[in-house]
């Protein structure tokens, strides 16, 4: 028995549950304020464990078990989504990345981000056997649209880039890891700040303009596996003309100057708001193109991105994509 001021408990996902049997799981007594062991490691936690051992609220692991609990989430959820792919079963891809990476996000200070290398490669590996599954992740809405699945959109978008150009295997891998964690940075800035249905006082616009940087200091912080995810974390925001943030830098990597055009991309199409609702691509890409013309941002990665939307085969639904960019100039 342990009081809850004592350690900082991490809470685990219920739907994850299936995957911990080499876990320690403890339950809270929130008018006792101890913590309670629910599950020795070692217990296979079951639907038979449950109904004979229900509980109310969250479980959760110690802090020092959060890599392993990433991991034992990983290995499980590989094979999942390796079957869900093969199957064109888009649904339960989507559901099961919002799983793992929400718990990959719910504490990234504790470690454990490299875990996501390898179902990052099984995505790779899955949109060249099958690009429309994981093309149409980023087109599947769910309920509440949070950081992680922005996150996880960013990412399947970033990947159909990827692919579209001819990256590497290992480019993608690369790329599609920095999408993923390019937001990391707004874990620890409040919810109701990020969601809040009004105009941000210009302390909460300065705090959520600080989430770059601390993306860049939790990768920093995390496995060198994941350092080179860095620089995209670190850069989206920026802009080429030198205004942007947190650095006003106008020399961007190329990750940074993908993040910047597929973020702002994502969010305009996805991220309905009380000001302003969700635009069709068609708009969104009308509204980027501005940017680019203004200097903002990349005229070569914004058409390349353009295309790479419907056309995995270069050229092949060329003619959809035409007015945008009658008059256009690439640089």
């Amino acid at each position: 028995m342990v009081t809850i001021k004592k350690k900082k408990w991490i809470p685990v996902r219920r739907s994850n549950l299936k995957y911990y049997d080499e876990l320690d799981l403890y339950y809270m007594n929130r008018q006792a304020e101890n913590v309670m062991l629910y599950k020795s490691a070692g217990l296979k936690f079951t639907d038979e464990y449950l109904k004979e051992n229900p509980f109310h609220g969250d479980l959760y692991i110690k802090p020092e078990d959060k890599k392993k609990c990433l991991r034992q989430a990983q290995i499980g959820f590989s094979a999942d989504l390796t079957h869900n792919v093969m199957n064109a079963d888009t649904n339960k891809v989507k559901e099961g990345l919002v799983e793992l990476v929400g718990e990959a996000l719910s504490d990234p200070r504790a470690g454990g981000l490299e875990v996501m290398q390898e179902p990052m490669e099984v995505i790779v590996d899955g949109y060249a056997k099958q690009p429309e599954i994981i093309k149409n992740l980023a087109r599947i809405s769910l309920t509440d649209y949070t950081t992680t699945i922005h996150s996880i959109n960013v990412m399947a978008l970033t990947v159909g880039y990827c692919y579209y150009t001819g990256k590497s295997f290992e480019q993608t891998v690369s790329f599609g890891l920095a999408a993923l964690f390019h937001d990391i940075g707004k874990t620890e800035i409040p919810n109701e700040i990020l969601c809040a249905p009004r105009k941000l006082t210009d302390y909460e616009f300065h705090l959520v303009k600080s989430h770059p940087r601390l993306g860049a200091d939790i990768l920093q912080a995390n496995s060198p596996a994941v350092h080179s995810a860095i620089p995209g974390a670190l850069e989206h925001h920026e802009k080429l003309d030198g205004n942007g943030y947190p650095g006003n830098k106008n020399s961007i990597s190329e990750i940074g100057q993908v993040l910047a055009v597929i973020d702002s991309y994502e969010a305009i199409t996805n991220d309905e708001r009380l000001y302003r609702s969700a635009m069709d691509p068609m708009q969104a890409l009308e509204v980027l193109k501005k940017d680019v013309e203004a200097g903002l941002l990349s005229p070569k990665v914004f058409v390349d991105f353009a295309y790479s939307l419907t056309d995995t085969n270069r050229g092949k639904n060329s003619e959809k994509y035409k007015k945008i960019f009658q008059g256009f100039q690439l640089a």
